[in-house]
């Protein structure tokens, strides 16, 4: 498959090495990083120029395009800079919800919020001790009246901080279900409701995505209309797990663009570094590296576009989203990890970036989804399917 053909992807492509040229320059980087800053004024540019949500509907302050055309832009943005570009990829958080199984009015009111940068999104599944583990939801909404009451806690929530809008919130709103995996309901929770607390896990350091807020959310008898529930009862794990293989491809996007971030930094700077009288790049086992690691992103890259294109065809499989978040995941931890040892001692030095592009793979290959959920989760549809 050929994906670079077409004019107006090119164009999309171009578009975003203008923006990061233009803004992702260092003096405006360094005191981000410094201080673990949520870049609000790259983010709000994006959103103007229609990077945020370019999958939504034009009626939905979108684009109208498709998930190839959104990995094409996630991917830009992280080869400019992996933190800056992961909160740029992650400002719709969950909003897909809302696109595939929302009412029209909940289209209408939050996904153009999201697109135009007025609101971060927030998808609240993990809880402590339990993780992703479905069959341990506690997180309960209880029908009173015309509201839903919604108690629990859910951890290491992505967006939630002071410009969260909303949190859509994986809820137990069946507790005599036959099973532990049904009886769940995505419900939106406005972020302005009383009883919401958020923690302060944002100030603890992380190894990576720093600029990121991700936060334990408390839901305390939290009251929200019952037209707040997203599509229908009890479908909040199928909802859940369609929207895993949207958030997979674009996982996967996402580490493609910070490998070969990673990868021509270090590539510029193997030609000009000398050792012995010679480049770097003359040295036949540093080509050697080179070639390993131009064909490793380029074979995830086609599984990433591949995946991106089944989406966009409704295909309902595990199968390619899953295979692009494992390819891609690899690729990355390979390049960023031979990145840094190309640069020798000043790979671990922040000025030459590779160090905080190595630090963002690992959190992004860990956060959304490791490598052995997405094995599981492959060969468990492999035998469902066959291999042919």
């Amino acid at each position: 498959m050929n994906f670079q053909t077409d004019t107006s992807r090119t164009q999309i492509q171009n578009a975003v090495k203008d923006f990061v040229k233009g803004e992702f320059k260092k003096d405006v980087l360094e005191p981000l990083m410094a201080s673990c800053a949520f870049p609000e004024k790259i983010w709000k540019k994006a959103c103007d120029l229609g990077f945020v949500g370019i999958h939504f509907p034009e009626s939905a302050s979108g684009q109208g395009l498709g998930r190839v055309e959104n990995a094409l832009v996630v991917e830009g943005l992280c080869r400019g800079d992996a933190s800056v570009g992961m909160c740029l990829a992650k400002a719709g958080e969950g909003a897909d919800l809302i696109l595939r199984f929302g009412s029209d009015i909940q289209k209408e009111t939050w996904l153009p919020q999201v697109a135009e940068g007025e609101i971060l999104s927030c998808f609240a599944v993990a809880e402590p001790g339990s993780g992703m583990d479905f069959t341990r939801i506690r997180t309960t909404a209880i029908r009173t009246g015309d509201e839903w009451v919604i108690s629990g806690e859910k951890s290491l929530v992505i967006n939630a901080g002071p410009m969260a809008g909303m949190y859509l919130v994986l809820c137990r709103t069946d507790p005599d279900a036959d099973t532990p995996k049904t009886g769940l309901s995505v419900i939106l929770v406005e972020a302005d409701r009383a009883g919401i607390t958020i923690s302060e896990t944002e100030k603890k350091l992380k190894l990576g995505g720093r600029l990121l807020w991700v936060n334990d959310v408390g839901f305390h008898d939290v009251r929200v209309p019952l037209d707040n529930l997203i599509g229908k009862e009890d479908q909040g794990l199928s909802q859940t797990l369609a929207l895993m293989r949207e958030t997979r491809v674009v996982s996967a996007a996402q580490l493609v663009g910070m490998a070969q971030g990673a990868f021509e930094r270090a590539f510029g700077y193997v030609k000009q570094r000398e050792q012995f009288g010679r480049k770097i790049i003359d040295f036949q086992i540093t080509r050697q590296k080179i070639a390993d690691m131009a064909t490793a992103i380029e074979g995830a890259r086609l599984l990433t576009y591949q995946a991106a294109q089944h989406l966009d065809q409704g295909a309902v499989t595990e199968k390619y989203s899953t295979m692009a978040k494992l390819a891609a995941t690899r690729a990355a931890l390979e390049v960023c990890d031979e990145a840094v040892q190309l640069f020798g001692g000043y790979g671990y030095i922040e000025e030459y970036e590779v160090e905080h592009f190595f630090r963002d793979v690992r959190f992004l290959a860990t956060f959304d989804g490791t490598s052995m959920d997405q094995k599981n989760i492959l060969a468990a549809e492999l035998v469902k399917t066959g291999v042919g």
